[in-house]
């Protein structure tokens, strides 16, 4: 049996080891967190413990270090397989993949407003897994505009989810079970809005069961188009 490989250490002599790998998912964790303005050449070497001479060993500047953390963050991004036959739940699968990796780095999603990437270092995934999705839909019968329609909408709620449910969920010691926060309301005793009131004591279902809701409208959408060709 052939010896297990080793693993390159992390550090060495009390100094991180640079790689390209290791640079860029600092990268990704810092605009996950804060986006992609976050990462300058600077603040990144502070976070990894080395020089900004360091990192120009292993990049050539500051899009490369923005192209590897897009390809780290779409190389991660595998949706399962797509059947017409079994179209209800490879919806439900794809949007679940997309909500995976966008609540993994959710700031990270933001980098068409924060970046001017040229067009050769989009993701392959992003058209493969896009071509993916239309071929479902047409081999349903779907045709292509309404296919595409289809596409925007569920696109539009994951990530509008992710950024609105999932990330302030993940990062708020406050309970999420109500629709305002009791604070708001207190605050404008004398507001007139009896129905948010009403609307507001009542518990608001956890994140899965919301992204279900969600799924279930998309899939709804797709039935209906069916219902019409």
């Amino acid at each position: 049996m052939p010896p297990a490989a080793r693993r390159r250490p992390a550090t060495r002599k009390g100094r991180p080891v640079l790689t390209r790998e290791a640079i860029a998912a600092k990268a990704l964790e810092m605009a996950g967190a804060q986006g992609f303005r976050s990462v300058s050449m600077r603040a990144l070497a502070a976070e990894l413990g080395v020089t900004v001479r360091a990192l120009y060993n292993y990049v050539e500047d500051r899009q490369d270090v923005v192209d590897l953390a897009l390809g780290l963050m779409l190389d991660s991004w595998n949706p399962p397989p797509l059947s017409p036959a079994a179209w209800e739940e490879s919806v439900a699968g794809y949007a679940r993949s997309l909500r995976e990796v966008y609540r993994r780095w959710p700031r990270a999603l933001l980098v068409s407003l924060d970046e001017d990437a040229p067009p050769s270092s989009v993701h392959p995934n992003r058209l493969r897994n896009l071509d993916r999705f239309l071929q479902l839909l047409d081999g349903l019968g779907l045709d292509l505009p309404a296919a595409l329609e289809v596409h925007r909408h569920l696109s539009l709620l994951v990530l509008s989810f992710v950024l609105l449910v999932d990330h302030p969920a993940a990062h708020t010691t406050t309970s999420a079970s109500t629709l305002v926060p009791d604070a708001w309301l207190t605050a404008h005793a004398d507001l007139d809005v009896p129905t948010l009131r009403r609307a507001a004591a009542l518990p608001v279902p956890p994140p899965d069961a919301q992204f279900d809701q969600l799924v279930s409208a998309v899939v709804a959408q797709i039935r209906g188009r069916l219902d019409t060709v």
